[in-house]
């Protein structure tokens, strides 16, 4: 059965009019997808789509730098990126060789990633949040053989090669005793004759990037030049716009997110404005000077922007579209953001580092908060009864599951995990509960998984249980996701003591510290400690943290 969700007879509430604003979609026995035609996508390495764009838009400016006011053209991206190719070269790195990327967002960073691209090998992202223990894990996993990091976390780099025996060269945006510094790379001569970069198949590894999972350990997301050939064309489909946008780039680098925004700047041939984070004290004033017309931002994020007192001081009218990621906005900032930023269109969109860009998008400028619009390009989706595997219709309830060519082509070194990405249909299993109306637009529920989201980025119970279940005193123990004013979601541990062992203050104290001392940011147990007589679980033994959950959250209520 076929049918176009545009065209549909049933009436349909305002709010839903307004919602679907985004491409028009079809569903076709039960999978949903866009209306529009998919262009083809080219059987080539990522460095042949690349350097056709560049070409394209040589002479075009790339990138700007906000932090230095450096600036780059398209031509000269090109031949930057081509000299650090030809550096690398030198150093033995080449075909197939894995360089990690321990750093902020910076000129020097994306000209060093897209120089491995060059040099056909694959590009390892650790965020430069994350704890020595971490990185070393993430590492440990992706074995490395040349690390790029910022001057003043390198030592954590150092560190961790003593750990990690695959890391032979260390390079540095900076100076550092241990490390080679970037800057020559820039400048390495470019050899007569050698080919302008190195073919790779497009079957092989681009990037690993990481992404948390419910067994505590961090996996590592495999994208193929295929995975990335093929978000790159989708989204540089025509129509192209005659002059280029200002984009702003202040998500991280290495978050799928800032790999995507580089690179759908590329596609489009715009500028894409780097700014070293999302500090509303150098987003504001980036705005204003740089004329962008378009950001993607977490809610977090949007949430600090919006109560910056700066907003009455710049001049934001060039701002025509905000994107929102990483998780859908609260009522409350929807209308914010509408009154405070006057923007044409407000964006919201859902997908996974598995489906490197795959997934919905919305246009619809009235959205409601849990609306994530309808299918892009190249996506098919369909909602799924975990229970029976049969593919549910408009307004039923299940779990959301993707088609791509977009997606992951699997897990490193985890065989299992990677088995399980996919159903018999060849669709990825994202773990999140939802459903379309109607008009097949889609709307996020729940998420299957027991993943905790604080301040937009992962924070996996079990990796937090397993740290804290290193203390003497503590016999079990469950970590859940509650609600936090600033952070919208927060980890919040419910400890069982062994005999023995009193609650007290102190000892609290030292049970925060252990997560504190060896977990990122976003992973300290924000939400607080409670010290419980039992933590309940099911006739299987697996904790029943929604029981845990409701009960903090019906007690926070019963005492606001």
């Amino acid at each position: 059965r076929k049918c176009s969700m545009a065209d549909s007879a049933a009436p349909q509430p305002k709010s839903s009019q307004q919602a679907a604003r985004g491409p028009v979609a079809v569903v076709e026995d039960g999978v949903v997808r866009s209306s529009a035609p998919e262009p083809p996508v080219p059987d080539c390495d990522f460095a042949t789509c690349l350097r056709n764009a560049w070409q394209q838009f040589k002479d075009r400016t790339a990138l700007i730098d906000h932090r230095t006011d450096e600036r780059c053209s398209y031509e000269q991206l090109e031949q930057q990126c081509s000299r650090v190719a030809a550096g690398l070269r030198s150093l033995g790195f080449g075909p197939g060789d894995m360089a990690g990327f321990h750093c902020g967002n910076t000129l020097d960073a994306i000209i060093a990633l897209y120089g491995v691209v060059l040099a056909g090998g694959c590009a390892v992202m650790a965020k430069p949040n994350l704890s020595q223990r971490e990185l070393c894990y993430q590492f440990g996993d992706s074995s490395p053989s040349l690390v790029f990091s910022d001057e003043e976390i390198t030592d954590k780099v150092v560190a961790a090669q003593k750990e990690v025996p695959s890391i032979k060269t260390l390079v540095v945006f900076g100076s550092h005793a241990s490390a080679l510094p970037f800057a020559p790379l820039r400048k390495t001569p470019l050899p007569e004759r050698q080919a302008p970069h190195a073919a790779a198949d497009p079957g092989s590894l681009l990037f690993v990037l990481y992404s948390s999972g419910t067994t505590g350990k961090p996996k590592g997301v495999m994208i193929s030049h295929r995975n990335a050939v093929a978000h790159f064309t989708s989204v540089g489909a025509p129509p192209k716009p005659p002059l280029p946008a200002v984009l702003l780039g202040a998500t991280p680098l290495t978050h799928t997110s800032g790999v995507i925004m580089v690179n759908t700047t590329f596609a489009r041939g715009d500028t894409l404005v780097i700014l070293p984070g999302p500090e509303p004290s150098v987003v504001i004033p980036a705005i204003a000077k740089h004329k962008v017309v378009f950001m993607f931002a977490f809610p977090t994020h949007m949430k600090m922007l919006l109560r910056s007192p700066l907003l009455e001081d710049y001049d934001l009218s060039s701002l025509k579209m905000v994107s929102v990621g990483g998780s859908t906005l609260p009522p409350d900032l929807v209308a914010e953001t509408k009154a405070k930023l006057k923007v044409f269109a407000l964006a919201q969109g859902y997908g996974l580092t598995e489906s490197f860009g795959a997934g919905t998008f919305t246009l619809g400028q009235n959205a409601s908060s849990d609306c994530v619009g309808t299918p892009n390009f190249m996506s098919q989706l369909k909602i799924v009864d975990i229970a029976t595997e049969e593919k549910l219709g408009p307004g039923q309830r299940g779990e959301i599951r993707i088609k791509s060519p977009c997606c992951a082509i699997g897990y490193l070194n985890n065989p299992e995990a990677s088995a399980a990405l996919y159903d018999e249909e060849g669709f990825l299993k994202t773990g999140d509960m939802g459903y379309y109306n109607e008009q097949a637009v889609f709307y996020i529920t729940d998420r299957v998984k027991d993943l905790i989201k604080c301040m937009d980025q992962q924070v996996p119970p079990v990796e937090l249980e397993g740290l804290l279940l290193q203390h003497d005193a503590v016999l079990d123990v469950a970590v859940v996701g509650v609600p936090h004013d600033d952070y919208g979601e927060a980890a919040r541990a419910f400890v069982v003591l062994r005999e023995g062992h009193l609650p007290s203050q102190a000892l609290k104290d030292a049970l925060l510290n252990v997560v504190a001392d060896q977990a990122s940011y976003h992973k300290h147990l924000h939400g607080g400690l409670e010290f419980v007589a039992s933590i309940p679980k099911s006739f299987t033994g697996k904790h029943l943290r929604s029981s845990l959950r409701d009960a903090y959250v019906k007690q926070a209520q019963a005492s606001a």
